[in-house]
């Protein structure tokens, strides 16, 4: 399992970044948010996802991210240099650690990306290939397809809910880091 950070100081290919996190809570449940600014890479790097290719980091480009405590999934959406929302990218965690300095997840590999209001799963693959090698627990596999079957239908259903929240919460963020000015 790999551990993941919201500051991402892990990335080898983000070389100079900002970052605003602020406590957060949606829907009465209580977690961080936070919004990485990309200021200096060695590259850019884009994804691809059904039938098209994304540009995810670029100078200039931002990652909000959410995650909630208690729950089993950490959302980030990817921003061009111009506030426009690229792609909704989900991990499904082992819990998010919210409490400390830099929220953390264990990764359970399986992931959700909405790309263009299509939900796309990613990566089930290495879910069932982790369990099969003893890397995850049955309740851990048991839980991630359960959870992960609740976010995707959420996501499948409320999609257009979601890219407003994520834009009004990018625009507020952004607006900090801008010193009050939206971005």
């Amino acid at each position: 399992m790999k551990r993941k950070t919201m500051r991402r100081d892990d990335w080898r290919r983000v070389l100079e970044k900002d970052i605003t996190t602020r406590d957060y809570a949606w829907r009465g449940l209580p977690g961080k948010i936070s919004l990485l600014k990309i200021r200096k890479i060695t590259a850019p790097h884009t994804v691809g996802c059904g039938e098209t290719r994304a540009k995810i980091v670029d100078v200039g480009y931002s990652w909000l991210q959410i995650a909630l405590e208690g729950q089993f999934f950490w959302i980030t959406s990817m921003f061009d240099g111009t506030g426009r929302l690229i792609q909704i990218y989900v991990d499904m965690t082992d819990g998010n650690v919210t409490h400390v300095e830099d929220p953390y997840f264990d990764d359970m590999y399986l992931d959700y990306v909405v790309n263009k209001g299509r939900v796309f799963e990613l990566d089930r693959d290495e879910l069932d290939a982790a369990f099969r090698e003893g890397a995850i627990t049955p309740a851990q596999y048991e839980r991630t397809h359960s959870e992960g079957a609740k976010v995707r239908a959420y996501l499948e259903a409320h999609t257009g809910e979601i890219e407003d929240l994520l834009c009004r919460e990018y625009a507020r963020l952004a607006g900090e880091q801008n010193g009050g000015t939206p971005a």
